[in-house]
């Protein structure tokens, strides 16, 4: 939604910064905070991060939309002729594979494109890093993964023993435990509430919860690690989710994105789409995300740390989330 963001006006761009829990309502902080980001990681083999402006041929966005979005996000802007729909999705989603390394394929459908579309607004997030403690491939076994408090399904089991950044929150019924990436600053967070079907319960605390917070409190402790293998795919159309979070006004008629077009037109956004693709195994985790907002007119013994039920994971690099998502239903292969 950033750049979205960047572009809104008044009660929109209120709105955006507010559900998205931006720092500021100012729109040059927030997109110099995302700046700073990908400055960091601009050379890193780890993490890849890309953004990209489709224009509608014909229309041009305003010079300041335009020098923002390319020095904070590093978002060039490009030309397209979306009344020609399969052509322009092509182009838009050989873009995203590219940039994924081939993981996110087809993230918009030609249907969505027309003669009505302004812009299509595209992020692309590709992950790749190792352990920096990795699990030994003979510790991997079978056992029981709980959907719920009585349904389980059998997943293979990674199993280590060593000191991890770990924490136990009794008020709020769950555990934390930190897994570092190699030569990174970035890690894993893994998220465990303590009832095999308490993920929804702890998802509903943490709107008012400051996880940087807790974050703060976990220590260091030998630990014996049990955490399923997995790979996960899926999409969205995260315009319902982010009306339901309360982002509302960009979606309808009242929306106010003049900042962007030149001269300013009424757009909205009719539809986000967004897909995801996460990798866990014992050498590390390999990630890829991608979104596209199209715009219309109009202790001496070791703990136990045992992912054995449905949980939240993050990756981070103690500041922004990079990457986020709940482990709920493990598929039959891991």
């Amino acid at each position: 939604m950033a750049l979205a963001f960047t572009g809104a006006q008044g009660e929109t761009a209120q709105e955006i910064a507010s559900t998205m829990k931006y720092a500021s309502n100012c729109t040059q902080e927030v997109a110099q905070n995302f700046r700073c980001i990908l400055d960091q990681y601009q050379d890193s083999d780890l993490l890849k991060m890309a953004n990209k402006i489709y224009v509608k041929e014909g229309k041009k966005i305003k010079d300041t939309y335009a020098n923002t979005t390319k020095e904070s996000y590093h978002a060039e802007a490009e030309t397209i002729n979306f009344s020609e729909s399969e052509a322009a999705a092509q182009t838009i989603n050989n873009w995203v594979e590219n940039k994924t390394s081939g993981k996110i394929t087809k993230l918009i459908p030609s249907q969505v494109l027309g003669d009505d579309t302004r812009l299509v607004l595209l992020n692309a997030l590709h992950f790749k890093g190792n352990w920096q403690c990795k699990f030994d491939e003979a510790d991997t076994h079978e056992g029981d993964f709980w959907t719920d408090a009585e349904q389980s399904v059998k997943v293979q089991y990674m199993r280590q023993t060593a000191y991890f950044n770990q924490g136990y929150f009794h008020k709020h019924k769950f555990s934390l435990l930190e897994l570092p990436y190699k030569d990174s600053d970035l890690s894993m967070m893994i998220l465990l509430p303590d009832e095999r079907n308490g993920l929804k319960e702890v998802m509903e605390q943490l709107k008012d919860i400051n996880l940087l917070e807790l974050t703060e409190k976990i220590s260091s402790d030998e630990i014996i690690l049990v955490l399923p293998k997995f790979k996960v795919d899926f999409a969205v159309d995260a315009k319902n989710v982010l009306q339901e979070m309360g982002i509302e006004k960009a979606f309808s008629e009242e929306a106010d994105f003049s900042g962007m077009l030149e001269p300013s037109e009424d757009i909205n956004i009719s539809n986000i789409f967004h897909k995801a693709s996460i990798e866990v195994n014992e050498e590390g985790t390999e990630a890829a995300a991608a979104s596209g907002a199209i715009m219309m007119a109009r202790c001496l013994m070791s703990f136990e740390f045992i992912a054995d039920h449905p949980f939240l994971y993050w990756i981070w690099n103690k500041k922004n989330i990079l990457f986020a998502g709940t482990f709920v239903n493990a598929p039959k292969e891991a």
